[in-house]
């Protein structure tokens, strides 16, 4: 049974804690290791057991790491000390209510699936502070039944196979929680399963993959939402669409990179030690598909011209930013082409 009866107080198993709180048990688990949120007591057999007093901790940590707080801020309070901080942003005292940044400059919330590519994730957070999760989850299931629509920006997932149903249902799951995009790494994929993807919102990586693809990814990623915000709220309602173009921000840039450099990279870096060269190229590939993929959509459709016209330049400007980084990675590790 999950719940349990004890002579001096009820006590939980870790499955009902996370029913009652919508904290995953995974999630509870990384909480309480590297955060001390709660210190669950252990029966003979070492399994988990709560209090009331630990779920209603919980349940005000879980309310105010949706409301944009860092778990790590605010996990060393005491219970009384989490009431005063989540009745301040719920305006009991006619205070403005903090609201989360959606998808902005200096915040990008992650949902994390997947236990390989979790230590190289998180050494990707911990070096890139416009990244924060909020959640993780042992599979997509569990993302669709505990993650709250809106409570992240970036789902970030890993999967040993990659077939046609599983992209529709990884596509479903953003439109359903409202994802801005996904990251999907992969070790093996059916050929009907990469022309299924909506490259807009979803970048699939071949696995492995290291700290610094994963910087390199979330990055592009984060500098979209960037620009995206440059247009005032107002603006952006009364377009109904994508933000305009600039005044004054050029051409689109040439490519520094041709497919056959980025080939060339793709075979002789495993002569050297840093890996950032093949990643790099295997990124600025998927970048330069889109712009093309972009471009050719913005002339044949003119109904949507100006959404593809903006991806087109926001893709371009990402992928030559990633440009200026390979080529400062090539001058340090000495890579001629």
């Amino acid at each position: 049974m999950d719940q349990m009866e004890h002579s001096e107080d009820e006590i939980f198993e870790i499955s009902a804690v996370a029913r009652l709180t919508g904290v995953s048990t995974h999630l509870l688990r990384v909480w309480e290791r590297r955060y001390e949120a709660v210190i669950p007591q252990r029966n003979e057999s070492g399994r988990r057991h709560y209090t009331r007093e630990d779920i209603r901790r919980l349940t005000l940590l879980k309310s105010l790491v949706d409301l944009g707080h860092a778990i790590g801020s605010i996990a060393a309070l005491e219970t009384g000390q989490l009431e005063d901080r989540l009745a301040s942003a719920l305006q009991v005292e006619g205070e403005p209510a903090p609201q989360p940044e959606v998808y902005g400059p200096g915040s990008c919330r992650v949902a994390l699936v997947g236990t390989q590519i979790r230590s190289d994730f998180l050494d990707a957070v911990d070096r890139m502070p416009a990244l924060r999760i909020t959640d993780e989850f042992r599979d997509l299931d569990e993302v669709a039944q505990s993650l709250r629509p809106g409570a992240a920006e970036l789902l970030v997932l890993e999967t040993e196979t990659l077939f046609p149903e599983d992209i529709e249902a990884i596509q479903k799951r953003l439109h359903e929680l409202e994802l801005r995009r996904a990251i999907v790494v992969y070790h093996f994929a059916h050929d009907e399963a990469m022309s299924t993807i909506d490259l807009q919102r979803v970048t699939a990586l071949t696995a492995p993959v290291g700290s610094s693809e994963f910087q390199l990814a979330c990055h592009a990623d984060v500098r979209m939402a960037e620009n995206q915000n440059r247009v005032a709220p107002a603006d952006r309602e009364e377009q109904n669409g994508p933000p305009a173009r600039a005044e004054g921000s050029g051409e689109i840039p040439p490519r520094r990179f041709s497919d056959q450099d980025l080939m060339k990279l793709g075979d002789m870096t495993s002569a050297v030690q840093c890996e950032c060269p093949q990643h790099l190229a295997r990124l600025l590939s998927s970048l330069a598909a889109f712009e093309t993929y972009s471009r050719r959509c913005e002339s044949r459709h003119d109904d949507d011209a100006k959404l593809h016209a903006y991806l087109h330049r926001t893709t371009a400007n990402c992928r030559s930013e990633m440009e200026s980084a390979l080529a400062e990675v090539l001058r340090q590790e000495g890579i001629t082409l």
